[in-house]
């Protein structure tokens, strides 16, 4: 009963909206000594300095006083802004400090982060993170996007435990971030801190739970003026070697590459950012899947020129940068060209890139600017006559220009407006794609209420051939703060827009309205710490027609007890038939899909303990059809000491009796016959990560996947014009037997700030056939056993920094000078 008084009080308590709370203000001092960045703060300066104290629980007591005390100082000179952070802790030896690679996120051990808005707009910000165990991260925070943890800048931090806790010290350098042009600086900043054996978060100014946004939520720091940043020019270039070889050959081939990266300060806001000749032969393997949908599969992005810095433009799904690059648009060509006892002997599956370079940065009237540019050279594959063995070459790609332009004013009440345009031009095939728009979020004075949406033109113009246009919209206005929040939003998109040659849309043709709302409990009551709920309904139909394609509700709900144990449940059902007009493959003609119902129920034990484990059961019925599903994901993860950390994924799911696109034939013009069949789809997929941190700077990875899938096919229909299914026989075998293995065994040395070492081993095994054998221990025999690619590498990366050249220079003219000479 009390536990019921209690929830209908925080119940009601979540329809008021509160407002913000007075926002904090330090002063940074200039300092003409040197500082030396090692973690005890014993120059003189730093007891001048004012402090910024009385830290304010973020988690789990919103609000409320912080546990221990933390105090944190900050002194700037020309060069850069210097942070002094103590966090008192009365017992330092308690203070978990698992190592990690630089940019680890979640290790064990307390961290204090350093949130910096230059521009105060509240939108954007850098954060500069330090554990406990001297491990360094950084990241961006932007409004209404992800996080962006690929973003990397040169930057100095020692971390060191005393009798008193520890201490964080920091040294921020002008050309690690952007700020306005100006005499007096007004920065935007926050410093979080973490205690993690209590799993308590605390922040400088207070960061309410009730309130949208983290970033809008800061304190200032003032006092910086008059500074002359020095020259922001920095050149990393690189050297790189490979040993590889295809599946089935016995000999390596030998290559090397070689190239820079260059950042070039224009000004205090902008910057130039170039790769010359890239080299990506050392991102991580890709977690591919077998497709059975209609539509593309995006993958992560893990090229970091294309990671970082890039948050300007990835908007509206209109910046897909793993369009640059990739596969050449004519790859299947060379096979279909070959003439008579002709074969491909070379076909990459990459186009190779020139160069790529981007301007990025914001004017101190909140305007920021991004341009972006690549080019990719022509691209081919070589074939060979087996009987003369003369050689020709085929175009797969040809030169092709990757543009993207974006302006991005910032306005009052955290709230922007957006310009954007991208353009892809192949002149060999006299092709452009232009996509033209605006995105735009608009919020009321107590950031309680927003309306947010965007509108794009898509435009594809052919040497040979009228262009072809399409236009998208979407709108969303709800109520964005408070327990109780809710918004609608409407989504239009015609049959003709395509923003897919440097964007990412895998659907077009449609017209949703969705309904969200959302109750969240942020304080702790009875024996959980919050609570989390969310409900969704969606009505769906094409823009050709407004045909009816979906009706569909969802709900989740999600909690953490006060013993650390996170569990949630989420379910999506369908009450009546869908109308699918994509699984069919064949423009007007559509499938109707039965009404269902999935669930999802989750736990996750907590991460301070040695051992932890993530464990998910899955469950699915179509009854119609008699389908059902049912899976299982299990990650246990192990911390043998702070220096290994060993983490093994496990997934099954079995779908049975699932219904699905097989093949279409074409007898006669204009009927077609789109064959479907059932089959009961098995995917398993194995992971094992290990990592070993020899020192914070220095770490050995090992990552193992296997993923199997099959789809042994047992009856087979045709789909009528009516959207239902007719038996029918299938004259071919469509059987699925696909497995992926991949090793990626990487040594990695930091040995410099910005500066490199990596060697690595890849080796990947692809194979396809008809041929299920249901024995996982075999099919798994079957697998390592066939031929494999490898790749053997290294490189080299070596950060220069102009300044230290300067410094250098001046230091042995004034030596010169000391000698007598001129």
């Amino acid at each position: 009963m009390k536990a019921f008084l209690l929830f209908f009080c925080i119940f009601f308590s979540g329809m008021v909206v509160f407002p913000q709370a007075a926002k904090k203000t330090v002063n940074a001092i200039p300092v003409n000594e040197a500082v030396k960045v090692d973690g005890v703060l014993d120059e003189i300066i730093w007891k001048s300095a004012p402090v910024a104290t009385d830290f304010i629980q973020r988690e789990p007591y919103n609000g409320k006083a912080a546990t221990f005390s933390t105090e944190v100082r900050f002194v700037y000179d020309n060069s850069g802004l210097y942070i002094g952070a103590t966090m008192f802790d009365p017992h330092p030896d308690s203070i978990p400090a698992q190592l990690g690679l630089r940019d680890a996120t979640s290790l064990n051990a307390d961290n204090f982060i350093f949130v910096v808005s230059p521009f105060n707009d509240g939108l954007n910000a850098f954060c500069f993170l330090v554990f406990a165990s001297d491990v360094q991260s950084d990241f961006k925070l932007a409004a209404d996007r992800e996080d962006d943890f690929s973003w990397d800048a040169v930057w100095l931090s020692k971390a060191r435990k005393n009798a008193q806790g520890w201490v964080v010290e920091m040294k921020i350098p002008y050309s690690a971030i952007r700020f306005p042009i100006k005499p007096i600086q007004e920065w935007g900043i926050n410093c979080q801190r973490q205690v993690r054996r209590f799993r308590e978060v605390d922040t400088w100014n207070l960061v309410d739970s009730k309130v949208s946004g983290y970033v809008n939520q800061s304190g200032r720091l003032e006092g910086i003026r008059d500074i002359k940043p020095p020259l922001r020019l920095s050149v990393s270039p690189y050297l790189s070697g490979y040993l590889q070889n295809s599946p089935g050959e016995h000999e390596y081939d030998f290559s090397y590459n070689y190239g820079a990266d260059l950042k070039y300060g224009i000004n205090q806001s902008f910057t130039l950012d170039m790769t010359l000749i890239p080299d990506f032969g050392q991102v991580r393997s890709d977690d591919k899947v077998y497709n059975f949908s209609p539509f593309e599969i995006q993958y992560d992005e893990r090229r970091q020129f294309f990671t970082e810095g890039t948050e300007l433009f990835n908007k509206g799904g209109l910046f897909y940068s793993r369009r640059i690059g990739s596969e050449p648009k004519g790859y299947g060509n060379a096979e279909s060209e070959c003439k008579t006892n002709e074969q491909v002997t070379d076909n990459p599956n990459q186009t190779k890139l020139i160069n790529a370079s981007k301007i990025s940065g914001r004017t101190s009237g909140g305007l920021g600017i991004g341009v972006f540019n690549a080019m990719s050279a022509n691209t081919w594959a070589t074939v060979r006559d087996t009987v003369t063995g003369v050689s020709r070459r085929i175009l797969t790609q040809g030169f092709t220009n990757y543009n993207s332009f974006v302006l991005d004013q910032n306005l009052k009440n955290n709230s922007y407006i957006d310009f954007l345009n991208t353009n892809y031009f192949m002149p060999t095939e006299g092709y452009t794609a232009n996509v033209t728009g605006t995105s735009f979020k608009f919020a009321n004075k107590k950031y309680t209420y927003a309306f947010i949406g965007d509108g794009f033109i898509s435009q594809k113009y052919y040497s040979h051939d009228a262009p072809e246009l399409g236009y998208h919209y979407s709108l969303t206005y709800g109520k964005i703060a408070g327990n109780f929040r809710f918004n609608y939003a409407q989504l239009l998109e015609t049959k003709t827009y395509d923003p897919n040659d440097m964007g990412f849309n895998p659907i077009n043709n449609r017209f949703n309205n969705t309904l969200s709302m959302q109750y969240n409990i942020y304080e702790p009551f009875w024996k959980v710490l919050n609570w989390y709920n969310f409900f969704q309904v969606s009505y769906k139909t094409l823009y050709d027609g407004f045909r009816y394609t979906s009706f569909e509700f969802y709900l989740e709900s999600n909690t953490t007890t006060k013993k650390h144990l996170s569990m949630g449940v989420y379910t999506n059902f369908s009450p009546v038939e869908s109308h699918d007009y994509y699984e069919p493959r064949v423009d007007g003609w559509m499938y109707i899909s039965p009404a269902y119902g999935n669930f999802t129920y989750w736990i996750s034990t907590d991460y301070r303990k040695k051992f932890a484990l993530d464990l998910a059961l899955t469950g699915y019925l179509a009854p119609k059809i008699k389908s059902s599903a049912y899976g299982l994901n299990i990650e246990p993860r192990y911390r043998i000491s702070d220096r290994i950390m060993l983490l093994y994924h496990f997934y099954f799911e079995n779908i049975l009796n699932d219904v699905g696109y097989v093949d279409t034939m074409t007898a006669t013009p204009g009927n077609p016959d789109i064959y479907f069949g059932r089959r009961d789809r098995q995917s398993i997929t194995n992971i094992l990560e290990a990592n070993y941190m020899i020192t914070s700077a220095m770490s050995i990875d090992l990552r193992a996947r296997h993923y199997w899938v099959s789809a042994p096919y047992y009856s087979f229909s045709i789909l009528r014009p009516d959207g239902t299914l007719e038996p029918a026989s299938y004259p071919n075998d469509p059987d699925v037997n696909y497995n992926l293995f991949n090793i990626d065994l990487t040594y990695i040395w930091n040995f410099a700030p910005g500066s490199q070492i990596s060697v690595m081993w890849k080796n990947a095994i692809n194979t396809f056939d008809h041929d299920i054998e249901p024995d996982f221990a075999r099919n798994f025999g079957r697998t390592i056993t066939s031929p494999a690619s490898n790749s053997f590498s290294i490189r080299i990366l070596y950060y220069l920094d102009a300044l230290y050249f300067k410094k250098k220079r001046s230091s042995e003219i004034a030596k010169l000078s000391g000698q007598g000479f001129d």
